[in-house]
Order: C-alpha cells, then sequence, then structure tokens
C-alpha cells in the first residue's frame, strides 16, 4: 500500500470496466495518463510528487508517443527523454516489460556516448521555437524550418544505431503494453484511487 495518495487521481471503477476488455491497451491506461495530464496542466511541479509508478506510466506515455511518430531521436530532440532516467528501466522491468527495459537501455547507452551532439539537435528545436514565435514574414518562417530540419536529419544520418532500436520497439510494443496494463490492473492502487 502507498504512504501517500495526495497525488492519485480518482478513476471511476466503470470507466475501467468499459475500457478492460478493449483491444487496445491503451484504452485502459488513458484513464490514467489522461488524468495525470490534467494534473500536470494544471500544476506542473506536482510531478515532484508522483509516485515511480505514476511517472514511469507518464514516461511510457511519451515514449511511446514518439518512438512511434519518429524514433528515439525525435524523443530526444522534443526533450521527452524520461526514458533515460532513473527509475524507468528498473520500474518498467519489474512490470513485466522486459523488452522494452531492454531497449531502452540499449538507447541510453548510444544517448549517453553522445549526449552533448543529441542535445545540440535539442537546443536547435528550442532555439527554432524561440525564433519562430519572433519571425515577421512566411519566408524567415520557412527558412528557420529547413535550417532545423537540416540539424535534425543529420542527427538522424548520423545516429543510426537508433533506428534498429525503434523498429525493434515496434515488433514489440502491443504485446508489451499489454503487459504494462495488466501491471496496471493488478497494482491499481499505486495509479489512482478508485471510486
Amino acid at each position: 500500500m502507498l504512504n501517500n495518495t495526495k497525488h492519485l487521481p480518482t478513476i471511476k471503477e466503470t470507466d475501467l470496466k468499459k475500457t478492460a476488455q478493449s483491444d487496445d491497451a491503451w484504452d485502459y491506461l488513458f484513464n490514467f495518463t489522461d488524468k495525470y495530464f490534467d494534473m500536470l496542466a494544471e500544476s506542473p511541479e506536482i510531478i515532484q510528487e508522483f509516485n515511480d509508478s505514476q511517472l514511469v506510466l507518464v514516461a511510457y506515455n511519451y515514449m511511446y508517443g514518439e518512438v512511434v511518430n519518429g524514433g528515439f531521436i525525435q524523443m530526444i530532440i522534443n526533450g521527452n527523454a524520461y526514458a533515460f532516467e532513473e527509475p524507468f528501466s528498473e520500474v518498467i522491468k519489474s512490470w513485466g516489460a522486459v523488452r522494452i527495459a531492454d531497449i531502452v537501455d540499449r538507447a541510453k547507452a548510444i544517448y549517453e556516448k553522445n549526449k552533448d551532439e543529441l542535445l545540440r539537435g535539442r537546443q536547435a528545436q528550442v532555439d527554432f521555437s524561440d525564433a519562430y514565435a519572433k519571425v515577421a514574414s512566411e519566408k524567415e518562417a520557412k527558412e528557420l524550418e529547413h535550417q532545423v530540419w537540416e540539424k535534425h536529419s543529420k542527427l538522424y544520418n548520423e545516429f543510426t544505431d537508433f533506428d534498429a532500436l525503434s523498429d525493434e520497439f515496434y515488433t514489440c510494443m502491443d504485446d508489451e503494453t499489454a503487459v504494462i496494463k495488466k501491471y496496471v490492473e493488478n497494482n491499481v492502487d499505486e495509479f489512482g484511487i478508485i471510486i
């Protein structure tokens, strides 16, 4: 049992039952992550009060979305590399998602070895966002987009080791997400207060 349930959202049991039988594990998991993101939108600093299970589920949600849409490099560029932080790999492995943990550990090794270069890609994205807000013309906007695209393309071309890991992720993501769903179902008190 958790010592502190203060920052666990309330989830309707009827919503959980409705989504538990879905073929898509995310239908069930969104009951929790949607509440977490609502909490974070209202008070971003509340993340410091989340337990490890909440943090890992949020990080997995980010990782899944980023890797599916653009691979691990996109995840890094967009500043969502939470899966490389502690305690992600250990916790997700304890949930039974050992293939995801292995893929993340190998991606983290590439990231750590090349962190400075990869974070320059992240900085380019931040600089682009700041500059884009100040452009005066569509021509300037297109030129900025082209510059950032070139920097990001260079990263994709240079760090091709991430490609194989993204491919591995694609082959196991549905099964591993189902494993995570099963863990959440069996340990729901770590994720929310059911009403």
